[in-house]
């Protein structure tokens, strides 16, 4: 630990977090940040945060950057298309940040849709249950433009195997204990020549909330 008295080396740097009102104890802070810096000295990856309360545990970080999840593993299933969810972990407080990231594999000739979209398609997403998470993002790779003949027109697909990933923060009030969080997966497979009516699984992904530290 470092000490900063006046925060003169935090506000040389740029990082003094204006978002703490001087009335406040914390007042003085910086935004929180981290660094993950290989072997070999390069900068594999960085995040600065507006929020001190909602900062990414090392769990996520792992999965984000090694895809080494200790959540379950949640597969989901539709017809030509499996996809694999997880959770950075399977343990984390009430109101913690988690982790998330989606493998996606669809069988050939098949595909699924990306975005944007004409209104009469439905594009690939995935949200969990908004009374159990208070904030979620998913963010997939760049959809493929091809031209479908059939259609006469192109349009963003996914096919073969792709990853999606994202951040999920739990509700402040979920109670301790074991926990389904519940959610769904809504996609439309096509191929060249038709397309399949569009679906909406559901699934659960298991989490324990622990109790905080002296309860």
């Amino acid at each position: 630990m470092l000490s900063d008295r006046g925060s003169r080396v935090i506000r040389a740097y740029g990082i003094f977090n204006v978002n703490i009102p001087r009335s406040l104890p914390l007042y003085g802070i910086p935004f929180p940040g981290q660094y993950l810096i290989g072997a070999g000295g390069v900068v594999r990856d960085k995040q600065f945060l507006n929020d001190y309360r909602e900062r990414p545990t090392a769990s996520e970080v792992l999965l984000q950057d090694f895809g080494a999840g200790r959540g379950a593993k949640v597969r989901i299933r539709a017809d030509d298309v499996q996809a694999t969810l997880q959770l950075s972990s399977d343990r984390a407080f009430a109101g913690q940040e988690l982790g998330m990231a989606v493998g996606f594999t669809v069988k050939p000739p098949w595909h699924i849709y990306g975005e944007p979209l004409p209104s009469n398609y439905t594009p690939t997403a995935l949200r969990l249950d908004s009374a159990a998470v208070s904030r979620q993002s998913l963010k997939f790779p760049p959809a493929r433009l091809i031209r479908i003949a059939s259609l006469g027109e192109s349009m963003p697909v996914y096919s073969g195997s792709f990853r999606a990933a994202g951040v999920m923060v739990l509700a402040g009030g979920l109670k301790p204990g074991a926990h389904q969080i519940g959610g769904q997966l809504q996609l439309q497979e096509c191929n060249d020549e038709l397309c399949k009516l569009p679906r909406t699984i559901d699934f659960s992904v298991p989490v324990t909330i622990q109790s905080p530290a002296g309860k």
